[in-house]
């Protein structure tokens, strides 16, 4: 093994040093999951509809490159036809998109950390994108019972939450997009926040396939 490859990687062990569960923000190889909840507008007292898996392209999430996702506002359940969803050309629902990866139970007591890199974020006045972490309780009817939010604004940035030693904890960290439902043929349904791996993980990335590349 090169003395340059064995940097490397101690350089990466480096980076988890501060963390029993580091996630280094976005990979398409990684198992990532989606949830809509459903609110009321605000108008009409913001309160929970219903809560339901998605897949991530109802959620309008996509995968620009294997390290690269962008998150869009919801477009999926517009019907102008239909006054549940739509009123006066506007959107009648708020929908919370969340993107995110999942561990059920072992991390009690361990402290998560979650690094990423908001290359850009073009949504609407109105919408919010926020990253997380989140523990879950199946044993309160699945209720929250701890969690860390962060607005994505452009550059790098780190959460981290000590997970409570209970029973089963159930870890969520990722992406919360939340907005009206909006018209797809409206100019603003084209935006969207781009998020990427934390920028000391992409020059890690870059100078191994560098050395890859030199050794052949």
């Amino acid at each position: 093994m090169s003395r340059i490859l064995v940097i490397v990687m101690v350089l990466a062990l480096v980076s988890v040093g501060n963390a029993d569960v580091l996630v280094n923000g976005v990979n398409s190889g990684d198992s990532w999951y989606g949830y809509m909840n459903v609110f009321e507008t605000p108008a009409n007292g913001g309160g929970y509809v219903f809560g339901s898996s998605w897949g991530l392209a109802d959620l309008r999430a996509s995968w620009l490159t294997s390290t690269k996702l962008a998150l869009a506002s919801n477009t999926n359940c517009w019907n102008d036809a239909d006054p549940y969803w739509v009123v006066g050309g506007l959107g009648n629902k708020s929908m919370e998109a969340n993107t995110y990866r999942e561990w059920f139970g072992g991390l009690g007591g361990q402290t998560v950390t979650f690094n990423y890199d908001v290359l850009s974020n073009t949504l609407p006045a109105g919408y919010t994108a926020q990253a997380f972490i989140k523990v879950l309780d199946p044993d309160l009817g699945w209720a929250t019972v701890q969690s860390t939010f962060l607005a994505l604004t452009p550059g790098a940035g780190s959460l981290s939450l000590t997970v409570n030693p209970i029973a089963t904890p159930v870890t969520q960290v990722g992406f919360m997009v939340t907005g009206l439902v909006m018209n797809p043929y409206d100019p603003m349904a084209s935006t969207s926040v781009v998020i990427t791996p934390e920028p000391a993980t992409m020059a890690l990335l870059a100078l191994g396939g560098l050395l890859l590349r030199r050794r052949k």
